[in-house]
């Protein structure tokens, strides 16, 4: 594999890497889509303090760590089209509440939640891996989560701008936010339809059993 295959767009595995890439782009994009709108925030909320912002930024990679074991879990039972959509369409709903939040509950909680998008990692790397053979996986994984991770620099450079100067006013900023979750929902939707989990002529395996292995003796543990 070459970079010059990434831009044969009428392959299918190709379509599928960008397709995928982009998903986890949109991911990041929502969420880091706090820090640059962090000042902005607090001068149009007159109650939010700096230690407030610290609070939200730990509480933006709470639960990322648990929400990868359990989308691992769910990627061998639904297979990553669906989880990957599920991912982003139900991570707008924390995104909306975030933007427009106006008690610390509100705003705290979202962010929490919404911090289980960092998970969308694993999806597109199992994505990926289905699609391509051992010698171009590394290469393909490289762009997956090289482009992907880009979000986060995309939303520093410009949600600040769509929130005050496109949108403007007192809630520019609330409608920036609120932007980087209608991506979600909308991408989320695509996703779902353009891609597909194999290639034609490989399956997705699944696991026989899902779940927690059963420790029944310390002997299993030596086995």
């Amino acid at each position: 594999m070459t970079v010059s295959d990434l831009f044969t767009f009428k392959d299918e595995r190709t379509k599928v890497l960008h397709f995928t890439w982009f998903a986890f782009f949109v991911s990041f994009f929502t969420w880091y889509n706090m820090a640059p709108m962090a000042t902005t925030m607090l001068s149009e909320l007159n109650w939010l303090t700096t230690e407030h912002i610290a609070a939200l930024g730990i509480l933006n990679v709470a639960l990322t760590i648990p929400a990868r074991i359990v989308i691992g879990s769910l990627l061998d039972k639904f297979g990553p089209r669906v989880v990957y959509s599920g991912l982003l369409m139900i991570m707008s709903i924390p995104a909306f509440v975030f933007a427009f939040g106006d008690t610390w509950a509100q705003i705290a909680i979202s962010r929490l939640i919404l911090g289980s998008i960092g998970a969308s990692f694993v999806i597109g790397i199992r994505m990926v891996s289905e699609w391509y053979p051992p010698k171009d996986v590394g290469f393909a994984e490289g762009i997956y989560g090289g482009w992907g991770n880009f979000g986060s620099a995309a939303a520093a450079m410009i949600l600040p701008w769509l929130g005050l100067t496109l949108f403007g006013g007192d809630n520019g900023w609330r409608y920036a936010l609120a932007l980087t979750g209608l991506f979600c929902l909308i991408y989320g939707i695509i996703y779902y339809y353009a891609v597909r989990d194999t290639p034609d002529g490989k399956v997705l395996l699944k696991p026989k059993r899902t779940g927690a292995m059963e420790v029944s003796s310390w002997g299993i543990w030596f086995s």
